[in-house]
Parts: structure tokens; C-alpha cells; sequence
């Protein structure tokens, strides 16, 4: 069966600067991957200036039930957590009920055992606390539980002198500032409530969960790794994770929040928009700046070394804002084009997905797939798809 290509309702991509006929290799190339079965399926949505002008459904939900991708499928957004934690973070931030270098342990004081006393809430955020990259050592059944998995988290030692080195921690990092946000929230809720409240329900996005909805199995996307020869993906341990989730799962770094390709755009807009969309606000414009600023140099990032060693590449700068990757100058292995402007911000999930805002082109993409890939090759198939969008923006 080949991948099937459906397009949705956009603006005439001229009105928007690009080349429809350009435009249009996009989803050629995406179909021509999921029918070399690099990966199964896909949703992209690209806009200018806030006009949609790609919207495809391309491939398989779930390729070996034969199941289409459709406009609404539900994907488990992997790290993209990450970004929405950081905001919920930020907020607590702007409201004075934390600061950014506040230690760890002045919220969360059992933190401060094996000598963590001195991490801050920063070094968190811009994964320079020397913390692990690997998830708590408990049942994976178990990590969806915020207060239990942040107990154990907090008996952990270091792996590296914090504000060291950028070691990327995929895992436990932002459990603990997922924990901060509970534990500074004034209304006493749960973290997935504060999201809900806070976040989503502003932005009007509908269709993004933590945890998931028991109702909307029919449009889940199974998390499958497809990649073989990348030891690191785990895969037992991703398809395993993913089936433990539950309405209550709350897993601030990724894995148990699900969205759709039109939600991440709403939410990637706001963000390009200085933090508001339709007249709602999360966030103020010098909060989303501050975000999208450097915060690790050039320093490389830890997460990236067995990668690397598989595909013979060099170290590349790490290039991290407050929860968010930045495009920075150079050509390297990014989720983010390469023709993309320096300022270029977003966020990525392990192997299969990502979402990007060039502030300079006014230009925001979002594409979520099914198959998770390694996570250099992953990189380099988003950095040439986005490649492809940007050559195709050819007026001012």
C-alpha cells in the first residue's frame, strides 16, 4: 500500500510568499520515506504570519494494522513536554512564587541529598545540573506518578559538577521542575491540572492531554521504534512506557502527554507571538525572549555522544535556551533547518517529532510522524524537510 497524501484546508501558498510547486516536493519526500518504511506516517503543518499554507496527512497511524494517519491522530509528544514544562515553570516565575536561581532544594528540600543542595532551578532548566539522562531506577509502570518518581529521583546522585558540562538529562530534570510547579502552585492542584488550566485551555488546545483519555484510543498513535541499530531507543522500554499511561500519568519530560499537529501549532504560534494567541496570555513577551535566549555557549551536549559515535560526527553545540533548542549559526545536526534564521527556536521529541518558529521569517512548522527513529537520522530527515519548506519561501 503506498502512503497515502491528504491535503487540508489552506491559504494559496503564494499569498503567503512560497511556491506552491516547491511546496508541493514536501509531501513528496515525506511519502517517499514512509513507503521505504524509514518511518510509518506522518502529520505536518506549516504557517506564515499565522496563514496555514501545508497541512498533509501522509502514511499510517499504525502501519501494521493498516490504519490510516488521519487529521486528528493523538501522538505522544515525547519532549515536546519538556517545552510545555518550561512554560508552566516560567509562569510560576512571573507570578514571584520562584526564581530561577532559587536551589532545588529550597522547594523540594529532599533534594538536597548526596550533595544536590547547591543545583539550581536553572541549571535544571538548561540540562547543566550534571543530573542522569536516564529515568528513574524504578518500575516503568510506576514513573507516571509525579510525587512518588520525584522521591526517588531526589535519592540520586550527580553524574557531573553541576554547571560543568550540558548533559541533557531525557528524564529526571524535568520531572523534578514538573514537581517545583506542583509544589509552588497557590491553588494546591496537580500538575496535569495546572497545564490544563494554565496552558491548554487559554490557548485553545483542546486536544492535548497529560495522560490520556481512555475515550480516544482510536485515534492513538503506538509509539514503535523502527530503527534497529540504535541500542540507546530502548525499545521495550518506549512501547512499554507508552502502554502504562493512564488518565492520572504525569511525566513532565515526556511520554505522557499526547497533542495533535493543529494543537502544537497554536501552541508554537503563541510562542512566536511573544506568549499570547487570540488575545490570551501565558506568558509575556520578555519571559518568551529570555527563553529563546543562549544559555549553554557552545558547549556540546552529553546526549548526543553515542550518536555521534554511530554516524563518525564530530562535537556540535548543544545551543539551549530555557527549554527550548535553539538554531544558533553553523551547520550541524539539527531538528531545525539548516536555511533557518540563527534566532530559529522550538522543540523536539525522541526520534519523531518536532516543531520550530524562524521569528525572523515569521515562518512556524510543526511535523509529528509514527516510527521512532535514531536520534541523529531523525535529526538530519526534520533538518532536510525543513530545508525543503524554507527553499520553497521565495518572497518577502
Amino acid at each position: 500500500m503506498n502512503a497515502r497524501i491528504s491535503e487540508g484546508t489552506v491559504a494559496r501558498p503564494e499569498d503567503a510568499g512560497f511556491d506552491s510547486v516547491r511546496l508541493k516536493r514536501v509531501g513528496e519526500r515525506i511519502a517517499a520515506d514512509v513507503e521505504a518504511m524509514r518511518y510509518d506516517g506522518a502529520r505536518i503543518m506549516v504557517a506564515r504570519r499565522g496563514i496555514p499554507v501545508l497541512d498533509l496527512t501522509i502514511g499510517f497511524q499504525e502501519r501494521e494494522a493498516q490504519k490510516p494517519m488521519a487529521t486528528d491522530s493523538l501522538f505522544s509528544i515525547m519532549s515536546i513536554s519538556k517545552v510545555m514544562t518550561a512554560v508552566a515553570l516560567m509562569q510560576k516565575v512571573e507570578q514571584g512564587e520562584v526564581s530561577l536561581l532559587s536551589p532545588v532544594a529550597s522547594i523540594i528540600p529532599e533534594f538536597a541529598a548526596r550533595e544536590k543542595g547547591r543545583v539550581t532551578i536553572n541549571q535544571v532548566l538548561t540540562h547543566t545540573a550534571g543530573m542522569s539522562m536516564g529515568p528513574a531506577p524504578m518500575p516503568v509502570e510506576k514513573l507516571g506518578d509525579l510525587r512518588e518518581c520525584a522521591k526517588v529521583i531526589c535519592g540520586q546522585a550527580l553524574e557531573s559538577t553541576p554547571g560543568e558540562s550540558v548533559a541533557y538529562s531525557a528524564s529526571q530534570g524535568f520531572t523534578i521542575l514538573g514537581e517545583i510547579v506542583r509544589r509552588v502552585d497557590k491553588q494546591k492542584r496537580e500538575y496535569r491540572e495546572i497545564l490544563k488550566q494554565d496552558i491548554f485551555e487559554p490557548l485553545g488546545m483542546n486536544d492535548t492531554h497529560v495522560g490520556f483519555p481512555s475515550s480516544l484510543t482510536s485515534r492513538r498513535v503506538p509509539v514503535v521504534v523502527r530503527d534497529p541499530d540504535a541500542p540507546e531507543l530502548n525499545p521495550k522500554f518506549q512501547s512499554d512506557r507508552d502502554k502504562s499511561v493512564t488518565e492520572t500519568t504525569e511525566l513532565p519530560s515526556g511520554g505522557g502527554t499526547f497533542s495533535t499537529a493543529g494543537d502544537l501549532l497554536r501552541f508554537a504560534e503563541a510562542l512566536r507571538l511573544g506568549g499570547a494567541l487570540d488575545g490570551k496570555r501565558v506568558l509575556s513577551p520578555a519571559t518568551v525572549q529570555l527563553m529563546r535566549q543562549n544559555h549553554t555557549g557552545d558547549k556540546p551536549n552529553g546526549m548526543m555522544n553515542s550518536s555521534r559515535a554511530l554516524h563518525g560526527m564530530a562535537a556540535f553545540p548543544a545551543f539551549l535556551g530555557l527549554g527550548l533548542f535553539l538554531r544558533g549559526t553553523g551547520i550541524f545536526p539539527s531538528h531545525m533547518a539548516s536555511l533557518a534564521s540563527p534566532s530559529t527556536f522550538g522543540g523536539w521529541g525522541l526520534g519523531s517529532m518536532g516543531f520550530w518558529v524562524d521569528p525572523e521569517r515569521e515562518v512556524t512548522f510543526v511535523m509529528l510522524t509514527a516510527g521512532i527513529m535514531e536520534r541523529i537520522r531523525n535529526l538530519l530527515r526534520f533538518q532536510r524537510i525543513g530545508d525543503m519548506v524554507l527553499a520553497s519561501l521565495v518572497e518577502k
